[in-house]
């Protein structure tokens, strides 16, 4: 189970341990939508 809070460091471990079974890409792009979506619905 991966911690709610996740620094971007930590982040960035996780993508390398998962040895290209993540696209990067759009990893980061569902990062900003849900990032972009938190600030919209307050």
């Amino acid at each position: 189970m991966l911690p709610t809070h996740m620094t971007p460091t930590k982040i960035r471990e996780r993508l390398e341990e998962a040895e290209g079974r993540v696209d990067k890409e759009q990893f980061v792009s569902a990062l900003e939508y849900v990032r972009d979506d938190g600030r919209t619905r307050r």
